[in-house]
């Protein structure tokens, strides 16, 4: 629906440089797919005549084009090469380094980076702040996912259907006197780690040690990976609400840095 409701930052639009106009008319085109010059104009409040100078340039460039038939604007073929590149440029192992970076030295503690593989996560990725204390998983290693945040994490994050299909197939080995074995107690739990954004391991993969862990997407939306903080479960879950909400941030600006764009609710 062509609206004419403006915000603050659209109305300074008409002010703006033409960098930052032309910037917004092109994201604002994403966002509508398809739309009328004269609806820009009056969304973005822009005058007809700025709106209509400003597409022009774009479409001369190729970065938007008009439908032959209706005349409406949308993305033109040079932002689809430009997306191509940059996704071309994204890759996970690349990207990840300096999130679970930025999350130790907040965090205090160690941060992994796990894959899945059929019923396991993958760590292939670690970094450790200054305090942490020295842990068990080496790159390479791997461990359960009904018995790891990190895994947990990732099953949750899948679609409903999927997810209890694959924990019913599942085989619920205990590895600690925590570790959840029942597989209606695990969907329940999943079930909450999708609705809170988190995972906890509350001492369930191995002695002593407690973790909190978030789903990263790929630009589909699909979950990908799974980044983790984990450290001795005495200091670690004290704070799981915080550390809970820090991973979870964590794991977002990586899954927007590979793409991925939320729905909003």
């Amino acid at each position: 629906m062509e609206g004419t409701v403006l915000n603050t930052e659209q109305r300074g639009l008409e002010t703006s440089g033409t960098l930052e106009r032309g910037l917004a008319v092109l994201e604002h085109v994403g966002q509508c797919q398809e739309i009328s010059t004269n609806a820009i104009a009056r969304q973005l409040g822009l005058s007809r005549s700025a709106a209509y100078r400003i597409v022009g340039t774009l479409k001369n460039l190729d970065y938007l084009e008009a439908d032959h038939v209706t005349g409406r604007i949308r993305l033109g073929t040079k932002l689809v090469e430009l997306g191509v590149r940059a996704m071309s440029a994204t890759d996970l192992h690349r990207c990840a380094p300096r999130y679970l970076a930025a999350l130790a030295e907040r965090s205090g503690e160690t941060t992994y980076l796990a894959v899945p593989d059929n019923d396991a996560m993958v760590y292939v990725a670690t970094e450790r702040s200054a305090n942490a204390v020295t842990l068990a998983c080496r790159l390479g290693t791997r461990r359960p996912q009904h018995a790891t945040s990190l895994g947990k994490a990732w099953l949750a994050a899948l679609p409903e259907m999927d997810r209890v299909d694959r924990v019913r197939r599942m085989t619920l080995e205990s590895l600690t006197s925590n570790t959840i074995v029942n597989h209606a107690h695990l969907l329940a739990e999943l079930a909450t780690t999708n609705r809170r954004g988190w995972a906890v391991d509350e001492v369930e993969n191995e002695p002593d040690v407690g973790c909190v862990a978030a789903a990263v997407r790929d630009h589909s939306g699909q979950p990908v990976a799974a980044i983790s903080i984990a450290g001795p479960a005495s200091r670690v879950l004290r704070r799981i609400e915080e550390l809970g909400a820090t991973v979870a941030a964590g794991a977002a600006e990586l899954s927007r840095r590979l793409g991925h764009v939320p729905v909003s609710a």
